[in-house]
Parts: structure tokens; C-alpha cells; sequence
């Protein structure tokens, strides 16, 4: 009877010890994917921060200003003006072919 009860006893702390390893494997699987879930929301929003450091960066050092001129906006009462490249000039016509003698 003793080695029945011995077998019952030992039979119920692998099973136990086996649910526990299962618990423990199921949770380190869960974790890892909240990891990975983590890693990648970080660096979407650390792209999102890059992307936001560019626009303030450019609203600090006037770069949309420029910009907004570049394409024609100007402020109020501000005078400006248009500094053009001379435009290609047209190419020499041919010289004229001399006209055929006549007798």
C-alpha cells in the first residue's frame, strides 16, 4: 500500500510540475511577443519623432520660409523681387543662301 501511495504522490508532483512548466513556457511565448509587439511600435514612433524633429528643426531655422517664397508668397507690405537667369538667346538664324544669278 505504502509504494501505491508513494506512486499517486509522485504521479501528482510531475503532473503538477509538468502544468507548471506549461504555465511558465505559455507565459515566456506571450511575453516575447508583447516584446516584439513593443520593439516595433517603438521604432515607428521613433521614426514619427525623426519625422518631427525634421519639421520643427526647419520651422526653427527659416527653411519654410524660403521655401514659401521660393514658391511665390511673400509677406504683408513686403517688397520683393524676381531675380531671373537671362533666357537662352535664340539661336542665329542661317545666313542667307545667295540668290542665283541671272544672265
Amino acid at each position: 500500500m505504502r509504494h501505491a501511495i508513494f506512486a499517486v504522490v509522485a504521479m501528482v508532483v510531475l503532473v503538477w510540475a509538468g502544468i507548471a512548466f506549461v504555465q511558465e513556457a505559455a507565459l515566456g511565448h506571450r511575453l516575447s511577443q508583447q516584446v516584439s509587439d513593443l520593439r516595433r511600435q517603438n521604432s515607428q514612433i521613433a521614426a514619427q519623432n525623426a519625422g518631427y524633429r525634421k519639421d520643427v528643426q526647419a520651422l526653427t531655422n527659416g527653411a519654410d520660409e524660403e521655401e514659401a517664397r521660393l514658391n511665390g508668397f511673400a509677406r504683408p507690405n513686403e517688397k520683393t523681387y524676381l531675380v531671373a537667369s537671362p533666357s537662352p538667346s535664340a539661336a542665329p538664324s542661317a545666313a542667307p543662301s545667295p540668290s542665283p544669278k541671272s544672265r
